[in-house]
């Protein structure tokens, strides 16, 4: 399979737009040499066999007390070897943050587009770091880290177009650079979308952005970081649609199935947004803020950073593989479910509705029948680990479970929330100072987390314990025994969607997030078992991408919650079953 990549120049004058490119003194000096120089080229894969890992990469990391970091030095401005000798740049910053709560030495190795993967496979190099798209064919080759930088392929088109979305873009002109991803992300577009576009291919991004300038196209599709910087807009020559044509997220890059250094790596990321580190990186390079959920922080992180000795340089494989099993058998073993009682909250009798609910979707796009193990919520994630069940639904993302079994992407948030009287004057607990806050029998613990947040702002509040949680609406309209509710979304959601206009979820005032804390759930699966983990993992991106998951979420989420769904750009086909609705 052909793979095209391309570096575009970033010192062309934009014509006719009023529009200059922002070089630095130390960017526009003389290039420092690079393996290969950057020009158009089409490379074949080197068809390095996919064997299974002898050890990890982790064992050399603990050996050596150093880390071997392929990245690009002329990907500005996530890798640039600048005029110090030095390697700067977003993942310049991001690899010495991971080096440096590992306690090893950091030392970065060029790689290029051509050569990345192959210097990855090959043991060159223990991680890229180097402004890698996850793509879904390269997951037959390699493994990928959580998102860290949300790219996207998005268009830009001139300052007065009256285009203010995709689908104004029908029926217009669409220019885009010779064998990029713009192309494939165009196609794919207008097949969701079905709208239909003239293309028009170009050699460079700078030949394409001209004949924008010149009327020749109405629009250019390429990657948004290279559009931003190649088109810093001075005089409002053009503008880049809010809208993305695509996702292109941005992930770093391990041997496939090298599960205790990825899961190394994913638990590293985590500490890193929980310390504010990837927010001043992001600050840095991009002047904008993190965005949230992006990388989700799990159960059980810990306050101090993870080290290379707490996880095992072996590689284990699993014993039996689920997919092959399940595609002849045609039947998915599901733990986490439950037998409710007539008498259970409705929160609990939606959660359980939802999750079911969510595993009969994934079972109809796979042509499987469901057969779930009757009462296995509470040991659920050991039953996926002894073989027993196929995969384990409504399981929380926790670190302590991650030597058992691996986990999907969250499709589910639910945490802390206060429900207050629509027309009322509570937003934080800044603003409950000596009021009524009423918390759940049933949350052990949560008298104690409400008098700490509320200490936490030098306020004060008073504590009412409501036993049942229906009765929630009651004590805040009718009996006004307390002010507002704490307590977790899913018991909250059901009374704002009873009562619209009388009760809402608070949003924190001028705070982007308005969770107290927040509980990841997703599925669990076979340890190291990476074929049906990306076949879980397809499956609910398709659900994502065509709304059917925003839909099930409705009875356990509010739509202005329900976080972006990380979609990684490729076929909806896997293994000859084909996802998408």
């Amino acid at each position: 399979m052909k793979r095209f990549f391309l570096v575009t120049s970033l010192l062309a004058v934009l014509l006719g737009f009023g529009i200059s490119a922002t070089i630095s003194a130390e960017s526009a000096a003389q290039p420092v040499p690079t393996l290969v120089p950057p020009t158009l080229v089409p490379t074949v894969d080197a068809g390095v066999s996919d064997v299974l890992l002898a050890e990890s990469a982790l064992a050399r990391v603990q050996r050596d007390g150093r880390v071997r970091v392929g990245m690009l030095y002329n990907a500005i401005p996530f890798g640039e070897f600048n005029l110090r000798g030095e390697v700067s740049g977003y993942d310049a910053d991001l690899a010495r943050s991971m080096a440096e709560a590992w306690g090893v030495e950091f030392e970065a190795v060029q790689v290029t587009r051509q050569t990345a993967l192959d210097m990855l496979r090959t043991g060159a190099v223990d991680m890229l770091v180097a402004a890698q798209v996850h793509r879904r064919e390269l997951d037959a080759l390699v493994e990928f880290s959580l998102t860290y930088y949300p790219g996207t392929q998005s268009l830009l088109v001139r300052q007065d177009d009256g285009a203010a979305g995709l689908g104004d873009m029908a029926n217009r002109r669409i220019g885009y650079v010779i064998a990029s991803p713009s192309l494939d992300a165009l196609t794919q577009w207008q097949m969701r979308a079905g709208v239909t576009v003239t293309t028009q291919q170009y050699l460079t991004l700078d030949q394409a952005v001209t004949a924008l300038a010149a009327n020749e196209v109405d629009a250019v599709a390429a990657n948004r970081v290279l559009l931003t910087r190649l088109t810093t807009v001075q005089q409002g020559g053009a503008r880049i649609l809010e809208q993305a044509l695509s996702p292109e997220p941005y992930a770093i890059v391990v041997r496939r199935q090298d599960v205790n250094w990825r899961n190394l790596i994913n638990k590293t990321l985590q500490h890193l947004v929980q310390k504010g580190r990837m927010q001043e990186i992001q600050q840095a390079y991009f002047g904008t803020s993190y965005p949230l959920d992006l990388i989700p922080v799990w159960q059980g992180l810990g306050t101090e950073p993870p080290k290379p000795a707490e996880f095992s340089p072996d590689v284990t494989y699993p014993t039996q593989y689920a997919l092959p099993r399940v595609q002849s058998n045609g039947v998915v073993r599901v733990a986490g479910v439950s037998d409710l009682p007539p008498d259970a909250p409705e929160s609990q009798r939606r959660l359980e509705a939802f999750n079911r609910a969510m595993i009969e979707a994934l079972a109809v796009r796979w042509g499987v029948r469901v057969e779930y193990l009757p009462n296995s919520a509470g040991n659920a994630a050991d039953l996926v680990a002894a073989g027993q069940a196929d995969l384990a639904v409504g399981v929380t993302l926790d670190w302590a479970l991650t030597d058992r079994v691996d986990f999907s992407a969250p499709y589910l948030l639910h945490g802390e929330r206060l429900l207050a009287k629509a027309d009322g004057p509570y937003e934080t607990f800044l603003d409950l100072r000596a009021r009524w806050v009423a918390v759940f029998a049933s949350e052990p613990g949560a008298e104690d987390r409400v008098n700490a947040l509320a200490e936490s702002v030098s306020s004060g509040v008073r504590i009412f314990t409501l036993n049942n949680e229906a009765n929630a609406p009651q004590i805040i309209l009718e009996e006004r025994s307390a002010d507002v509710v704490f307590g977790d979304s899913l018991k909250l959601i059901p009374h704002v969607q009873a009562n619209p206009e009388a009760l809402r979820l608070t949003v924190r005032g001028n705070n982007p997030d308005p969770w107290y804390s927040r509980v990841y759930v997703g599925i669990a699966v076979p340890r190291n078992d990476l074929d049906f983990r990306l076949l879980v993992e397809y499956t609910l991106q398709e659900m994502a991408r065509d709304g059917s998951w925003q839909t099930l979420l409705a009875p356990v989420m509010l739509p202005d919650d329900i976080p972006a769904f990380d979609i990684w750009p490729g076929s909806s086909d896997y293994f000859g079953i084909s996802l998408a609705s």
